[in-house]
């Protein structure tokens, strides 16, 4: 497969000379996506509710997910520890439940790659920025911890460009990358419930008793706010008028 462009919507190329700022015709094409995307969102909830759990899921287990062990791994984890509580637990939880889905799919992303960029996808979010993206700001910081590491600057960008399109509407493995995709997936997995029914509830409480969700659901709406208020040309400004921070209300994950 071949790296995703970096200047399709959402990435990393598309994201720093756009400042996240949508153009009329591309907020069109992702409203379509936000439509196409509400229909699995309520199929889903409703496997949630009849407890229809996957072939495989059974067999997963969060408690048997180890950290990689790398330079990068700990100065994303040093990092982490820079924001919030709330995004700090979000992060983990991302890459947990990610990690479960993406080995459910039988698609997993780069372990180490994918542990750095669930740790920091939000770290921007938690001081909005007028005219800037949040996502720039977390890839500029995942970016920092690759110097540091000194790890390859490709693997480092293709892990940045994870980041920034993962607030985009319907991302896919083959157009986007298995990072960007179960990024996505984790994220919303944790703050929406989406897809929940794919992982057992087993797993479930599994990450939350290894890192709980207290608070997050009220931080989260109020950084999801702030972030569509300073830049409401942006993919926040179009999804939270699509109701994102009633979806996050909304999710079916507890606590809250």
């Amino acid at each position: 497969m071949t790296d995703p462009n970096p200047n399709r919507i959402g990435g990393l190329g598309w994201t720093r000379r756009t400042g996240g700022a949508l153009t009329a015709g591309e907020r069109r094409r992702l409203l379509g996506e936000v439509v196409r995307g509400q229909g699995s969102y309520l199929a889903g909830r409703i496997k949630l509710a009849l407890g229809r759990a996957p072939a495989g899921a059974a067999n997963l287990s969060a408690e048997a997910l180890e950290p990689p062990d790398s330079k990068l791994a700990r100065a994303a984890e040093e990092a982490c520890r820079e924001q919030p509580p709330e995004l700090i637990g979000h992060g983990y939880r991302t890459w947990m439940f990610g990690a479960g889905l993406g080995a459910l799919d039988g698609a997993a992303p780069d372990p180490e790659l994918f542990y750095a960029a669930c740790l920091l996808h939000d770290y921007g979010i938690a001081t909005a920025v007028v005219g800037e993206d949040f996502t720039l700001r977390s890839a500029a910081r995942l970016e920092a911890c690759g110097r540091e590491a000194d790890a390859d600057r490709g693997s480092i960008e293709l892990a940045a460009d994870a980041i920034t399109v993962h607030t985009t509407p319907g991302i896919s493995v083959e157009h986007d990358g298995a990072l960007g995709f179960y990024v996505q997936a984790g994220a919303m997995f944790d703050l929406a419930g989406l897809r929940a029914a794919d992982l057992s509830r087993a797993y479930r409480e599994q990450v939350i008793a290894a890192h709980p969700r207290d608070g997050v659901t009220a931080a989260v709406v109020r950084m999801i706010r702030a972030e569509a208020r300073a830049n409401p040309t942006g993919r926040f400004g179009l999804l939270r008028r699509c109701g994102l921070a009633t979806v996050v209300r909304l999710g079916p994950l507890r606590p809250r």
